[in-house]
């Protein structure tokens, strides 16, 4: 299933970066944000290396929130069972919960246990630690030997060679200490959202780069859409505390089991269980389905109450945060009174006054680009947003949350404040939902498309030069700075997939004396133009964007592209480092931009 797919799609590498390209002419933020107190003649050049001068720590986080019910969102949208499970957590008097992962600056002398992928895994429910080994182990199926065959080929001669590559790679993943002290000095906060299925180990290796260079990073598991949350592992869980062991470990099995979202499309437009179909790249014509009157609408509720839930979740991390910023004595207090205690006594002083928590961004993929978009718009503590592989479509937006005003071609106004959106021209998963799901299907079962994409630039056919339209309106629409960048050959996780990263042919991972490395296989091209109705189109193979050489040095272009324009953009809007604009000019146009836009207003 796509849902299943996309619980596997993410963990970062961090990748080299060189120095800039020529002047852009583009300037500050014309009053929609105030970028810090730094000049661009006390930042050092921006030829990003790898990792930064921090060496980096990683630490679990909790964070409550005692005047929110349990995962509202689910106890309306969720299936029976699912319900059934939420009524017991929610009598025991559980509130929200965000599970939490945060990566931060370390003095380069520190010493101390290297964490490894179990520690995303520390749960006392085995449900829950061999569903991490799992999607772990996914990923070495994509590994491929010098004959050409891929693990998965090979797996059933020798099912042992993925427990060794999986290992391989999870020893790979994470280059952080676990939970030394924080280097001394105040840093940014940056806040990363995942998508539909993910997780906070998602974030593993784009945090690490960050936090080197200075950030700390928080990665939640927001328990609306995780595949991953493991809340009830929480000190404070009401929950785990009084129903115990055999009830955690219930719950915990059937939230990893229950797909979101999608399921959910189907039941409100077509009121049926999604077929199995769905599990394919495009959905077939004869599909006998009819469309319920009021569906669009009850899609739109529910997508706009998903994103105030997860928007919800952002602002008690930062609730959290400001807390875990005070004194040891006041953090506690505080934590104390979010029902927190346990936690409170745990992490308070550890890193009291260690967070700038004037400058705070938040970045996310996919279901997490449109968090990260709305929680930018509706958090006054968050200053700019990252968003990868996605832009709200106008019927998915929480109500008011741009305002009512009008952009300059006319159409509502969008966002308002500073978001970069950097996405592929292959994004078969976003077509899929967007053109297929909610255009094609839903037309030849009787609805109407055009009663919930009202915007005319949302009904867009998809082209080369314009291959996500629904993102491309997103930015049209916003009225603060904002720039949008398409990479070619570039897929839905293409961005986000660091795990395929980390062997190369250069650097390959050796497991019983056969060397293995991540080699993309060609994929079809999606569908743009009058083709988006052919049911029977199959596009040209392509081979995914990867290795490059960029300044003599091989990268993963893909993972460089994203690690380069992230950091300048926070750069200047979370550290204040005026140079940092003229940096967001392509600086490998010839290996992987194919159209980049911007308006930022600067002095």
């Amino acid at each position: 299933m796509l849902v299943f797919l996309l619980l596997l799609i993410g963990f970062l590498l961090s990748a080299f970066l060189p120095g800039g390209p020529p002047d852009m002419g583009m300037g500050t933020p014309g009053g929609m944000t105030t970028p810090g107190s730094m000049t661009g003649d006390e930042q050092s050049p921006h030829i990003y290396v790898d990792r930064g001068n921090y060496q980096v720590g990683m630490t679990p986080l909790y964070f409550h929130d005692p005047d929110r019910p349990f995962d509202a969102w689910n106890a309306e949208h969720g299936t029976d069972g699912y319900q059934t499970m939420l009524k017991a957590v929610n009598d025991a008097g559980e509130k929200q919960i965000v599970a939490a992962h945060m990566w931060y600056p370390v003095r380069q002398d520190a010493t101390g246990r290297l964490a490894d992928y179990a520690d995303f895994a520390q749960s006392e429910s085995p449900v829950f630690r061999q569903a991490y080994q799992q999607a772990g182990a996914f990923f070495a199926f994509n590994l491929t030997n010098a004959a050409g065959q891929s693990a998965m080929e090979i797996v059933s001669a020798n099912p042992a060679i993925i427990q060794g590559l999986s290992a391989a790679m999870s020893e790979r993943l994470v280059d952080s200490l676990y939970q030394p002290a924080i280097a001394p000095g105040r840093f940014p906060v940056i806040i990363a959202a995942h998508g539909l299925g993910g997780n906070s180990a998602m974030w593993v290796k784009l945090a690490e780069y960050l936090a080197s260079n200075g950030y700390i990073v928080v990665a939640p598991s927001f328990i609306s859409d995780s595949g991953l949350p493991n809340v009830f592992d929480s000190p404070d869980s009401r929950y785990a505390q009084s129903a115990g062991g055999d009830a955690v470990n219930a719950a915990y099995r059937t939230i990893l089991s229950e797909e979101k979202v999608i399921p959910s499309f189907f039941r409100y437009f077509f009121g049926q269980e999604p077929p199995p179909e769905v599990g394919e790249s495009r959905l077939p014509a004869q599909l006998e389905l009819t469309a319920v009157p009021g569906g669009g609408q009850r899609v739109g509720e529910l997508m706009a109450g998903l994103f105030t839930q997860r928007v919800g979740d952002v602002s008690t991390i930062i609730d959290g945060l400001e807390s875990l910023n005070r004194s040891a004595a006041d953090c506690e207090a505080q934590y104390a009174a979010r029902g927190q205690a346990n936690h409170g006594a745990q992490i308070c002083g550890r890193f009291a006054n260690a967070m700038d928590l004037d400058h705070i961004g938040i970045l996310g993929h996919s279901l997490g680009s449109m968090t990260a978009q709305f929680a930018v718009a509706q958090d006054p503590r968050l200053a700019a947003a990252v968003g990868y592989n996605n832009g709200p479509p106008r019927y998915w937006e929480p109500e008011g949350i741009f305002g009512d005003g009008l952009a300059a071609d006319g159409q509502p106004a969008g966002n308002p404040n500073p978001v970069m959106q950097i996405h592929g021209s292959e994004d078969i998963f976003v077509q899929g939902v967007f053109r297929d799901i909610m255009w094609n299907v839903l037309a030849a079962a009787g609805g109407d498309p055009e009663e919930i994409w009202t915007l005319a630039p949302e009904r867009a056919l998809p082209t080369d030069e314009n291959p996500q339209p629904i993102a491309r309106n997103a930015y049209t629409r916003a009225t603060g700075d904002k720039v949008i960048i398409s990479v070619k050959d570039v897929s839905h996780g293409t961005l986000v997939d660091d795990f395929f990263a980390i062997a190369s042919p250069d650097n390959p991972i050796t497991v019983n004396g056969a060397d293995y490395w991540n080699a993309p296989m060609p994929s079809p091209r999606k569908s743009v133009g009058e083709d988006v109705f052919n049911r029977d189109f199959v596009g040209e193979p392509y081979t995914p964007l990867n290795w490059g050489t960029v300044n003599g040095v091989d990268v993963y272009l893909p993972v460089f592209i994203r690690n380069y324009y992230t950091i300048n953009w926070f750069d200047y809007y979370l550290k204040g480092d005026r140079n940092a604009l003229r940096f967001l000019e392509n600086p490998v146009a010839d290996q992987g931009i194919i159209d980049l836009r911007s308006s930022v207003n600067a002095p």
